[in-house]
């Protein structure tokens, strides 16, 4: 159970956060204060009943007992951006107001707090293993309506100059363009300068990570999801490429498509 309770302008909040606290058994109680003044007469009061505290600007969440979550996730081990796309694949299934604990390892703490919390979800509380490790309780937030939200960035456009002579950029192009629809917004490739060859059918084939699928897997699910790859039109005839040896589902594309991507004020650009 989580509860939310307001106590600003109150001379002794202490005593409105005893008597909620009287009558919760478990769960977790979120104050809202004015400030330090009234977080130190809470705290002075919580800590004769033995309770966790854990405080973040002028809110204090108050951790009554064990608290049970509806599902729990380890991605302790994943490398980015597994930990934040198995976590949202969960959450997806999962009812508003329901709790997800995450245990996960250090790399990952900020990436799945900030973009959690970035996705509307509630990030209840943070609690460090004696394993190194971090359990993370998460509150799944409601989706957010079209116009509520007052952030206006909501495309991503991903520019790619270097190609498949930087793996790592390349697969940075298609791992950043998975995560970016799972924090609903919508992602767009442009391949540029070197970044053009991989337009050319066949060479995005002969990439392969250890530890990732080849990068025309990761490619072909850019593209069954949607997401739109131009090539630009200067690099690519420089390069040799035009439509008859250009890769399935990529589109030439010329400056006005690009200009015209990055004079939206609601795209944000990512260079690579």
């Amino acid at each position: 159970m989580i509860r939310k309770i307001s106590v600003k302008c109150l001379r002794s909040p202490s005593i409105l956060v005893d008597a909620v606290l009287s009558k919760m058994k478990d769960g977790i109680l979120i104050v809202e204060t004015d400030g330090e003044n009234q977080i130190k007469d809470i705290e002075n009061s919580i800590k004769k009943l033995g309770y966790k505290i854990e405080k973040e600007g002028n809110t204090i969440k108050i951790l009554v007992g064990e608290i049970v979550a509806n599902k729990t996730i380890s991605v302790v081990g994943a490398t980015c951006p597994g930990p934040i796309m198995m976590v949202s694949d969960i959450l997806e299934k999962m009812e508003t107001g329901e709790l997800l604990e995450i245990n996960a390892g250090k790399p990952a703490l900020v990436d799945l707090t900030e973009g959690l919390k970035s996705m509307g979800h509630v990030v209840v509380s943070v609690e460090e293993q004696t394993d190194g490790t971090y359990k993370i309780l998460i509150k799944k937030g409601e989706k957010k309506e079209e116009g509520a939200t007052s952030v206006n960035i909501d495309e991503i456009f991903i520019i790619n100059t270097t190609g498949t002579g930087n793996a790592e950029k390349a697969y940075s192009t298609f791992m950043m363009a998975d995560v970016a629809l799972k924090m609903k917004l919508k992602p767009t490739i442009f391949l540029m300068l070197d970044g053009a060859s991989m337009g050319q059918k066949g060479e995005c084939d002969k990439v392969k990570h250890p530890a990732f699928p080849k990068l025309s897997e990761l490619v072909k699910n850019a593209l069954n999801n949607g997401i739109k790859i131009y090539v630009c039109e200067l690099s690519a005839e420089f390069r040799g490429i035009s439509a008859k040896n250009l890769e399935d589902g990529f589109e030439i594309a010329g400056a006005p498509t690009f200009f015209n991507y990055l004079s939206k004020p609601t795209v944000r650009p990512v260079w690579l």
